[in-house]
């Protein structure tokens, strides 16, 4: 309506008429009506702000600290066990290039930022895993054989492509719904990547003006075209080259400043608002962006939550993933499975440690070795730490049992 009733009035021979599809006339409504910038929620604006590379931060570094390691269920008991090969791969040296947390972090990075994370299990011809390769999840296609209805994985790297089967992938999500395609943070959080990202050009643009907004001129005569450049410069010169100097506006000039300042486009609390939203699509707790409030017993205890609420899935994910796509179905059989070490993660101060360690014992769930072993100590002597013991002052369970001796 208003842009029919603006071209109305316009004489006959002002109207200029042209043909234009759809994709132009967005465009020109978006550049005659939208003063902003259109931002886009690549990657690399995501990557500028500092709640979602925190977040980036936080939990790569999460998952790349915790330990895989092979264990087997006999006798009633859970046990270390010692594949070479895959000891190697999982502890020492996963390919050439990296060492297993730096693998494990650049899986979950790609996992975070695309939603899906993949690890190329390459064999030798003897059926052997050699190496544990990441792959790019930007590169990657995924497309049925029509005749086998096998899926293949296409994968490019620096112009060269290569089809995985299924069983040549080990596969993590950050989040997924069909548990094909995975959701990451550049489309779950697009909205408010690209509000913060708006936020921090508007600082940038802010402050580049002296911390001054836009404003209007007004001249009570008709200068023309020549006359208003010529003021125009002039206050951008004064904005740029004289900051915090007093302007003096003569020949009845007023200066009408448009726009909101800071506080009333509520910046701040906008910008706070970013890491709110970032901490609900990671679940990482605010605290850990060195935001909200900080207190020690809360953020212990948040500490905590985010192990149980946020790691635990991935870590169980992950689990399950690398087993089934690690091991032989043989060895399956025989009860080995893999482990990501979450108590690493839990490790804490020594006094906490002394206090988790002193009930460890004394419900003889570790043996004084064990709990040596998790401090990178030495077993006691003559085996002396391989016996368990249970309250009733400590006694020894045997006795305990068997109500041999006095208790001390």
């Amino acid at each position: 309506m208003v842009v029919s009733k603006a071209l109305a009035r316009r004489p006959k021979n002002g109207v200029e008429v042209r043909e234009l599809d759809w994709e132009k006339m967005q465009t020109w409504f978006q550049k005659t009506f939208f003063a902003g910038e259109d931002i886009p929620s690549t990657q690399r604006t995501a990557e500028q702000e500092s709640p979602i590379a925190a977040a980036h931060r936080i939990l790569t570094n999460a998952m790349s600290a915790m330990p895989m390691a092979l264990y087997q269920r006999r006798d009633g008991g859970r046990y270390p066990m010692a594949v070479p090969e895959l000891d190697y791969l999982l502890k020492v040296r996963p390919n050439a290039r990296m060492g297993p947390a730096l693998c494990r972090k650049i899986l979950m990075s790609q996992a975070f930022w695309h939603g899906e994370g993949y690890l190329g299990i390459f064999r030798d011809r003897r059926g052997r895993i050699t190496d544990l390769i990441p792959l790019p999840t930007e590169g990657r296609t995924i497309r049925r054989d029509p005749s086998t209805g096998q899926l293949w994985y296409d994968f490019t790297v620096d112009g060269a492509t290569k089809a995985f089967a299924p069983s040549e992938l080990v596969t993590v999500f950050f989040d997924t719904y069909d548990g094909l395609y995975g959701k990451g943070v550049l489309a779950l959080a697009k909205a408010a990547i690209a509000a913060d990202a708006g936020a921090q050009n508007y600082e940038r643009k802010f402050y580049q003006n002296g911390a001054r907004m836009s404003g209007i001129v007004s001249v009570a005569t008709d200068l023309g075209q020549e006359g208003r450049e010529r003021i125009k410069e002039s206050f951008q010169r004064y904005a740029s080259d004289s900051m915090f100097k007093v302007a003096v506006l003569d020949r009845g000039m007023t200066y009408t400043p448009i726009g909101l300042n800071q506080q009333q486009a509520r910046f701040i609390e906008s910008r706070h608002f970013t890491v709110e939203e970032v901490s609900r699509f990671t679940g990482i707790p605010e605290y850990m962006f060195q935001s909200g409030k900080q207190a020690y017993s809360s953020n212990e205890q948040q500490q905590l939550d985010f192990v149980v609420s946020t790691l635990q899935p991935y870590v169980t994910q992950w689990e399950e993933e690398f087993q089934y796509k690690l091991l032989t179905r043989r060895q399956l059989e025989d009860g080995l499975y893999l482990r990501m070490n979450v108590a690493a993660r839990l490790r804490g101060d020594n006094e906490s440690r002394s206090r988790f360690y002193e009930k460890m014992i004394a419900t003889s769930v570790y043996c004084p070795d064990d709990c040596r072993a998790l401090e990178e100590k030495n077993p006691l002597p003559n085996e002396a730490g391989q016996r368990f013991f249970m309250t009733k002052n400590l006694d020894t369970i045997e006795h305990i049992i068997e109500g041999d001796g006095e208790n001390p």
